[in-house]
């Protein structure tokens, strides 16, 4: 089988499957399996696979068939311009989440060597982002699950910071708590905040990922409320809280925020002019 012929089939077989963009996921499946960009396949488009190549581009088009996420098959997603190895266990790094980044970042932009912490660290791509582009941050970074602290320390090892992004293991503020860490410039978190009573609509590709990284309870605000609740015991006066949400979260996030001494707060919108990002600051400047 041809390179182009290659994509033909595997665009046929995902659109018959559902998926959402079948040429592009094939292009990336079969460039992951020649070790090629994408643009490369339309360079050669008459090359032929070799019987292994073919044979693997094939187990990997079934695995996509079945609706397992492009990331958990090739075991990395591009995120705010580095490339971050992920694996099942950690929710898949999304594009939205680089609002929060963006955030962050202007945030300690002026702050030398700013301390920040950040729960619900998953595969660790915010943490490392932060750590990566602002050269003296030191990250601390927690999740209760054992994969992401694998995970979040393999990538800040992969991009040369893993000298300043620590993880902690546990549940939200417990692990800062337990080892008397404080005095934060800022922190960060994409919690989990999908409604429980959604998670049966979501796709099947994210139905893949961890539940308990999508489960933010009954109304979706569940770690919101003890994020929000807790910030102020380890946040220094003036600092940072950045929050993502979901798109229809803004207004009461920011009343949670306000009922617990935070200040000058802003909802940021997303390319797509939805509610991503919550932004505040903790009453004290100064």
């Amino acid at each position: 089988m041809l390179v182009d012929e290659a994509l033909k089939y595997g665009k046929r077989v995902l659109f018959e499957a559902g998926v959402e963009t079948p040429l592009l996921d094939a292009e990336v499946l079969l460039a992951h399996v020649l070790g090629a960009r994408r643009m490369d396949l339309y360079l050669e488009p008459k090359r032929k696979l070799k019987e292994e190549e073919l044979k693997s581009y094939m187990a990997l088009l079934e695995r996509r068939r079945s609706r397992v996420p492009v990331a958990y098959i090739t075991g990395k997603k591009e995120f705010y311009t580095l490339e971050f190895f992920v694996k099942e266990g950690v929710l898949v790094p999304r594009p939205e989440t680089e609002f929060l980044v963006e955030e962050v970042l202007k945030r300690i932009s002026d702050i030398k060597e700013p301390k920040v912490a950040e729960l619900c660290c998953g595969s660790g791509a915010v943490a490392v982002s932060i750590a990566y582009f602002k050269e003296d941050a030191l990250v601390w970074a927690s999740d209760i699950s054992e994969t992401a602290g694998e995970v979040t320390l393999h990538n800040a090892s992969k991009h040369g910071v893993e000298g300043r992004v620590r993880f902690l293991l546990g549940d939200l503020w417990q692990p800062f708590e337990e080892k008397g860490l404080k005095g934060f410039d800022l922190v960060a978190a994409n919690p989990p905040y999908i409604p429980s009573g959604m998670l049966q609509n979501l796709p099947p590709e994210v139905k893949r990922e961890p539940r308990e990284a999508l489960d933010g309870g009954p109304d979706g605000l569940d770690f919101y409320r003890r994020i929000i609740s807790g910030a102020s015991k380890f946040l220094k006066p003036g600092g940072s809280i950045v929050l993502e949400i979901g798109h229809d979260q803004g207004e009461k996030v920011s009343r949670l925020l306000e009922s617990h001494g935070f200040q000058e707060v802003r909802i940021i919108k997303d390319y797509g002019s939805f509610e991503r990002v919550v932004a505040a600051t903790l009453a004290g400047r100064g």
